[in-house]
């Protein structure tokens, strides 16, 4: 009479997964003064608003989320990005005819090999779970930074509406409401 012998296999799977999603725009910047003005205007106004220079850029990160801006042009980069370390471990178990011999080792090698997918499969689970962490990360911050990001424009357009005035005559009234962000300015020339 033959007899069936358990076969057992553990398998561990130890992985970084990370996760990223990014999107561009264009700011939208009137160009009153020279290009390289409006820049420098730009680059001044973020600045106030938290962000540091790097190299020609201007970068802000908080809560996973990375804000990079050319000020020269004009162009905008959101990116958010996670990052994980995943510890896996598994069993499978299954029954051969012998507990040494080449069915017990086809054995093991077929759970070692389900068990390791399964173990993969895991992973992505994790993976995709990461990725829309991120995406939902990204799109919290793109509502509240769209509105910055105008409120910016909108004082470094101001900004340089009064230094064209000073330059056409003299500046004879100036009003501005920041709540509307109406500004009206009455030149003598």
């Amino acid at each position: 009479m033959s007899r069936a012998y358990r076969i057992a296999v553990k398998e561990n799977l130890k992985r970084i997964i990370r996760a990223r999603d990014h999107v561009s725009t264009q700011l939208e910047i009137l160009e009153v003064l020279p290009k390289d003005q409006m820049a420098d205007l730009l680059k001044e106004e973020l600045k106030r608003r938290g962000f540091e220079e790097q190299g020609q850029e201007l970068v802000r990160s908080q809560n996973g989320v990375t804000v990079t801006v050319d000020p020269r042009a004009g162009t905008v980069k959101v990116e958010a990005e996670r990052q994980e370390s995943v510890e896996l471990e598994g069993e499978r178990v299954g029954r051969a005819w012998d507990d040494a011999g080449p069915n017990a080792t086809q054995m093991k090698d077929q759970l070692r090999k389900e068990l390791v997918a399964d173990l993969e499969k895991q992973a992505g689970t994790k993976e995709a779970e990461l990725q829309k962490s991120a995406t939902d990360a990204l799109e919290a911050q793109l509502a509240d930074l769209r509105q910055e990001l105008d409120r910016a424009v909108n004082r470094v357009t101001a900004e340089a509406l009064k230094q064209k005035a000073a330059t056409l005559g003299a500046i004879k009234e100036m009003t501005e409401d920041a709540e509307s962000g109406a500004l009206t300015i009455v030149l003598e020339v």
